[in-house]
């Protein structure tokens, strides 16, 4: 002990806390010897608490303290000190960069050491700053006791004597340092807790399977929160429900974290890779084009095996947030596709609108005189914009061959908002290979200047055939009537097999038109997923579900317009051209506008 003082003490004196823990570790690594271990963290306390820079240092980041000073007990029961793991090391840099303004949410795989980490969190602040409060809720009352007599009482017992505070009273579920009027409480979450405190730092520990009501809960302990205060919700997901909203709804830096990223999932059981069924099959190759190395997929392999419901890997070890919140309804698309395809999804797409002017043109009578005005739309020009609500993955083909144009057929859905907080939707598929290739997705625009968005967007794609649901309003087929946009989707009668022509321009969703373009989106995805080349719209899929009443419409709380706009377009898509065509370039627009997103340089032949 005293050669070990000494040799701390003869060290430089900038020594830092990265000095002592890199000591820690090598002693460790060499000996694996618990007391050894316990006079190092001893020299530890001692060289922090008489060093004035290292004092300092540790009351600005008090968690430095855990890889100083805290043991813990290991998965095998087995008694070590609390070096970080890699997904641990991450979340305290995202702690660090991205600060307090918002509050954490950690959605993560099984025994990742989450909970753990944060509790060592709230110990470190406990016992460093002053007039600190802390509170952790857990989902059930074992798990409020083992977070606290487990793991906290563990790490606290453990630490060297001069590192811990006089204690006012240590209890089955709080410690209260006098001398720092700090404390650390932890509870059973139910929905007045909380109220009548000043906290400044909050732990939602599997925040997913609370009871309570989570809109109630913040409503009592989140208003508790100082300004600065720490908050950190954490869980393995648990169906869609308040966490999957929460997490949606952008309030929180969310982080998720792959079961691959924690270093100790491995396993040179490689035979458990022949034994692979189909889903398995399909998975592993998914998860080799990550990058996972046989280790890593012999394990999962491993995993999914020793299951006997084995659709519960994909919520235990998710691969993919959307992954992780399992919806609690029957899901008309093939998840595993989908979630297959977006655990690879690296599609790049560029964001945008249209800029344009409007004018009136003037309409002349037999005899010269002007009757009347008509509004048209010019200087047509798609502007890049990060914040931009077109997301465009792929130009229109087109290419001049002297008066003429070669150009492939495109057609667009499009979905109206209604009521709520529905979206402004539009989907463009190119119409001889059935894929997606543009995106609009608004929430908060007025109906005319969605229109007039759908008007550029419909030149811009080669006069595309445009159908927009007239449902809720018949405006924005009106808007673009007036603008003199010609290719517009004419409803036809679906209750017989003629499918006589109705009339009247737009798409009509009704209980017999709406199976049918939906049934044909399920077949087409189900044939060729990837032809779908829009995160957002695939998200959609993935909680587009069959409901008990055995309507087929979005998961509560969810949002199906995009999947609406899709099976429109497709729709209307059935019995238009799949041809490239020559047509005529009198329309300046299609000669010389776009030059941010200029056309592609390439000519076609006929499908």
């Amino acid at each position: 002990m005293k050669t070990l003082k000494c040799s701390v003490k003869a060290r430089d004196a900038n020594i830092s806390i990265s000095d002592l823990i890199r000591k820690r570790r090598e002693l460790w690594q060499k000996s694996h010897d618990l007391e050894l271990d316990a006079q190092i963290t001893s020299a530890i306390a001692d060289k922090i608490l008489d060093t004035d820079n290292l004092r300092n240092e540790i009351i600005q980041r008090p968690y430095l303290l855990i890889e100083c000073c805290f043991s813990i007990v290991d998965k095998e029961k087995k008694n070590i000190p609390f070096f970080f793991n890699t997904v641990q090391r991450d979340f305290i840099a995202k702690i660090e960069t991205l600060g307090r303004q918002k509050p954490f949410f950690v959605l993560k795989g099984r025994q990742q050491g989450f909970t753990t980490l944060i509790t060592a969190i709230q110990l470190s602040f406990a016992i460093v700053r002053k007039n600190f409060s802390g509170f952790t809720l857990a989902d059930r009352d074992d798990n409020t006791k083992a977070i606290f007599i487990d793991k906290a009482k563990v790490m606290y017992n453990a630490l060297p004597e001069r590192l811990k505070p006089t204690e006012k009273f240590n209890s089955v579920n709080e410690l209260f340092f006098d001398k720092l009027n700090s404390s650390w409480r932890i509870a059973s979450a139910s929905g007045n807790i909380g109220r009548s405190r000043t906290l400044s730092f909050i732990h939602y520990s599997e925040v997913a399977f609370f009871k309570c009501s989570l809109a109630d809960l913040q409503k009592s302990i989140q208003e508790a929160a100082t300004k600065d205060a720490l908050c950190i919700y954490e869980t393995t997901a648990n169906g869609f429900n308040e966490a999957k909203t929460l997490w949606d709804s952008g309030a929180c830096h969310n982080l998720f974290y792959e079961w691959y990223r924690s270093d100790e999932y491995r396993s040179n059981e490689l035979e458990y890779l022949k034994n692979a069924d189909t889903w398995l099959k399909n998975r592993l190759c998914a998860l080799k084009k990550r990058g996972l190395d046989k280790e890593q997929l012999a394990w999962y392999a491993k995993k999914y095996l020793s299951y006997i419901d084995k659709t519960s890997i994909r919520q235990e070890y998710p691969c993919s947030p959307e992954e992780a919140f399992v919806t609690s309804g029957d899901c008309v698309f093939d998840k595993d596709a989908i979630s297959n395809y977006l655990s690879t999804f690296d599609i790049k797409s560029e964001l945008g609108y249209f800029k344009y002017n409007e004018k009136l043109v003037p309409q002349y009578a037999e005899n010269g005189s002007i009757i009347a005005f008509k509004k048209e739309i010019c200087d047509i020009e798609l502007v890049k914009d990060e914040c931009g609500y077109i997301s465009i993955v792929e130009k229109p083909y087109l290419i001049a061959e002297g008066s003429l144009t070669k150009a492939k057929p495109y057609v667009i859905g499009a979905d109206t908002a209604g009521l709520g907080d529905d979206y402004f939707c539009a989907k463009v598929i190119d119409n001889t290979n059935g894929r997606c290739v543009a995106t609009l997705h608004k929430q908060k625009i007025d109906e005319d200047l969605f229109a007039k968005q759908l008007y550029c967007l419909g030149r811009y794609y080669n006069n595309a055939l445009i159908g927009v649901e007239t449902n809720y309003s018949r405006h924005p087929v009106r808007v673009l009537r007036e603008l003199g946009y010609e290719n517009l989707y004419v409803s036809k009668n679906l209750s017989s097999f003629k499918e006589k022509t109705e009339g009247f321009y737009g798409f009509v969703t009704s209980s017999i038109t709406r199976p049918i373009i939906i049934s044909n989106l399920i077949s087409t995805m189900r044939e060729c997923i990837e032809l779908e080349t829009d995160r957002q719209t695939l998200l959609e899929m993935s909680t587009f579900i069959r409901h008990p009443d055995g309507k087929i419409a979005a998961a509560n709380g969810s949002h199906d317009d995009l999947v609406m706009a899709s099976a429109i377009a497709r729709f209307i898509g059935i019995d238009y051209s799949h041809k490239i065509e020559i047509i005529d370039t009198g329309c300046s627009f299609l000669d010389k506008n776009f030059t941010n997103f200029p056309l592609q340089e390439e000519i076609f032949m006929e499908w």
